[in-house]
């Protein structure tokens, strides 16, 4: 089966002073990488999670597919047709098909606009004027567990969960084949969270939905994902399934990660793995792994040569870039070194049916 969404080495820049300046200061290069080199492919049905720093570059990613950014390189394909070099206007069939939750609820919604307004926004968008509304917007809210009395409200009417709710409902509006959840839970109380992605959880199984989901809660990617990719700098430094990175990471920065997710039992005898320093700016890179600076495993190579994707040998859709990846199994102390084209199409995701089911989250 060809994937949903395919990403080929994607490369995002921002530029971080005019013209002018750049040449009064003599500056060559005045841009900064935000994303690069990223590669993942999503089949349909499944959930990729997103999981890195703040300024990581995973909003960016998701901004660049859905075409609120321009990538300076690299392509998107979506289903089996490249989209990046299309036109605003040749783009707007396949954007109909996507769909974007945004990290802020409230402020993604017009303060001007009711909520039956904002449901039924994308109709007027892509030109679907034979719609009932009314209707419609029932349907949604319905379908997300609001009254129907809602369509009514204004967006300062309603908490956060009723609003993530509506984001929810708008986002599904036009039936997509692909949701991109940018936090989805940022903000919500623990009781909410449980909801919104019950939520979440059931109408992706109902409607066969693909799910790109980003998220610094990883609670939230163990209970939703298939797989996952940790970015740091804007480039994967580890992928693979969702069971294997958790059981095993490879790359010291998953470890670090995995090791602050809190642990609500009290009694649990806890290994907290303290990372150096703050996260380096993208103005100036480290040299060789870029993650050298903050790994407490660092040595000289680390600092010169830039790691080449490995996996090890059980499984090699789990990879990482690291030149002293983790080992807890003494019998695997060798991995199979990878080509670039390789590392490109780890991230294929699996379908839900050969994966563990999803427990219901807390309430």
């Amino acid at each position: 089966m060809n994937p949903l969404l395919r990403v080929k080495d994607l490369h995002v820049r921002f530029r971080t002073m005019g013209p002018l300046k750049a040449l009064a200061t003599g500056t060559k290069d005045p841009f900064i990488d935000a994303v690069c080199g990223v590669s993942f492919e999503i089949r349909k049905g499944e959930t990729l999670a997103l999981v890195g720093e703040s300024g990581s570059g995973k909003s960016t990613i998701a901004r660049t597919i859905i075409g609120l950014q321009r990538a300076v390189s690299g392509s998107i394909t979506f289903d089996g047709q490249e989209i990046e070099d299309l036109s605003r206007t040749e783009r707007k069939p396949y954007l109909r098909r996507m769909a974007m939750m945004f990290q802020d609820p409230l402020g993604s919604l017009s303060p001007r606009l009711t909520v039956q307004s904002l449901l039924t926004e994308p109709f007027r968008i892509h030109g679907l004027k034979d719609c009932d509304v009314g209707g419609e917007a029932k349907r949604l809210l319905r379908m997300v567990g609001l009254p129907a009395d809602f369509a009514r409200r204004y967006p300062h009417q309603l908490s956060g969960g009723q609003a993530r709710r509506i984001g929810i409902a708008r986002a599904l509006a036009l039936n997509p084949d692909l949701i991109i959840a940018d936090e989805p839970t940022a903000g919500l109380d623990v009781s909410v969270q449980g909801e919104v992605l019950n939520l979440l959880a059931r109408l992706q199984d109902e409607l066969g939905m693909a799910v790109l989901i980003i998220t610094h809660n990883l609670n939230v990617v163990r209970h939703m994902a298939d797989r996952m990719a940790i970015m740091y700098l804007g480039r994967f430094v580890e992928v693979g399934s969702t069971e294997r990175i958790f059981d095993q990471p490879r790359h010291p920065y998953t470890e670090a990660l995995l090791a602050a997710n809190p642990e609500p039992d009290p009694d649990a005898v806890l290994n907290r793995i303290e990372v150096r320093g703050e996260m380096p700016s993208l103005l100036r890179r480290p040299s060789g792994c870029e993650f050298h600076t903050r790994c407490r495993y660092a040595q000289d190579i680390c600092g010169r040569v830039f790691p080449e994707p490995s996996s090890t040998p059980d499984d090699t859709e789990h990879s990482f870039r690291c030149h002293l990846p983790l080992e807890r199994d003494p019998a695997t102390l060798f991995e199979r070194r990878l080509s670039p084209v390789d590392f490109t199409s780890r991230i294929t995701s699996r379908h839900r049916p050969s994966a563990s089911p999803r427990s219901v989250a807390p309430k």
